[in-house]
């Protein structure tokens, strides 16, 4: 029970289908398998109480074409239920589109196109381990995470896994007619390298492209599009019961109107260990902004979270999650402005999942 337990413990490094997928259809080559959570979570800031209920539905789809290639088509949504005190169904409760893809996948790996992860999503989950908390440090830019309008490979070769994804900048339509684009395009490379039997793996990332950003200012709403560059190292090692994992990332953030750079450096320390059916984890997540121009520093993250998660099942839990937040409230961000109280409260978090 224990190596299912510490495989659990850190199953977001797992596919995004789960590991409790149910096969509800096959025949003549073609398979359709039902997967998802249903996860009732309360988080307490200062004694003040938010429902994080949450519940994801995915399918995934594989027509065998030969004996070495496959079609593939997948799709997850995810529905929260919170209604913040008004009527009971109202238009409060938001389906977001998590993923929707298709491609082609045989012994040379998988190339899809929609939307899907990028390629730093399974370095971040080497420290990503805990039911709640956690992995605030490791950021990843937008080509890099979860993005639509994008192509993306992933392959395993004995023991080196690659991954790589190409965002495409979105096409704009003007009212005379003229095509042109919102330059958010981008890639990221990622590829992570387990040492034999040793219980060691080692993971390096990077990723390059430009991101829109809502900005405010006295003169109303505008956007900002930044260039964004980071990489990350990472490495973990397994032994019996223990699992210790950390992640560097470095990154800067350009303003490509006035120049501006922001520096971003942080890491993430993860530790789980399983005994009978309950997995403990920690982690430690630290994240320091630059300004370049200015030379102001600040703490953007500074936390360490706790968690305890019991399995009653290998597919229902329960867990409380505690995370303790390091920064005051009168502490400045790289921009000059206090921090305030609300995003350096400490939270508590309780949690039952049901995998399906």
């Amino acid at each position: 029970m224990n190596k299912t337990l510490i495989a659990l413990a850190v199953s977001a490094a797992a596919l995004a289908t789960g590991a409790n997928a149910s096969e509800i259809y096959n025949q003549d080559g073609n398979s359709i398998a039902m997967g998802g959570r249903a996860e009732a979570r309360l988080s307490l800031k200062d004694g003040k109480a938010e429902d994080k209920t949450r519940v994801r539905l995915n399918f995934l789809g594989k027509a065998q074409i030969t004996d070495g290639l496959y079609g593939v088509g997948f799709y997850e949504g995810e529905f929260n239920t919170n209604d913040d005190g008004r009527a009971t169904d109202t238009d409060a409760n938001d389906l977001t589109n998590r993923y929707a893809y298709a491609g082609l996948g045989g012994a040379f790996g998988e190339i899809t196109y929609g939307k899907n992860d990028g390629a730093l999503g399974v370095i971040t989950d080497f420290t990503d381990i805990m039911a709640y908390h956690g992995n605030s440090a490791a950021y990843k830019i937008a080509v890099a995470d979860r993005s639509d309008n994008m192509i993306s490979y992933k392959g395993q070769f004995a023991d080196l896994g690659v991954k790589a994804s190409y965002r495409f900048a979105d096409r704009l339509e003007a009212a005379n007619g003229d095509l042109s684009d919102n330059d958010a395009d981008g890639y990221s490379l990622s590829a992570i390298y387990a040492l034999g039997e040793s219980g060691v793996k080692l993971g390096a990332g990077y990723a390059d492209g430009n991101q829109a950003f809502e900005s405010v200012k006295d003169s109303g709403n505008y956007d900002v599009l930044l260039d964004r560059s980071q990489y990350m190292l990472a490495a973990s090692y397994t032994i019996n019961d223990f699992y210790f994992a950390g992640t560097f990332v470095d990154g800067q953030d350009k303003d490509k109107a006035n120049g501006e750079k922001i520096d971003n450096t942080g890491y993430e320390f993860a530790a789980a260990y399983t005994y009978n059916q309950a997995v403990f984890t920690t982690t430690y997540n630290y994240l320091e902004a630059k300004d370049k121009t200015s030379g102001q520093k600040a703490d953007a993250v500074d936390n360490i979270a706790i968690d305890a998660t019991y399995y009653f099942k290998p597919n229902f839990r329960g867990y409380v999650s505690y995370n303790f937040n390091l920064l005051s409230a009168d502490d400045k961000n790289v921009d000059g402005h206090k921090i305030g109280k609300a995003d350096s409260e400490d939270e508590l978090a309780l949690g039952l999942r049901y995998d399906f």
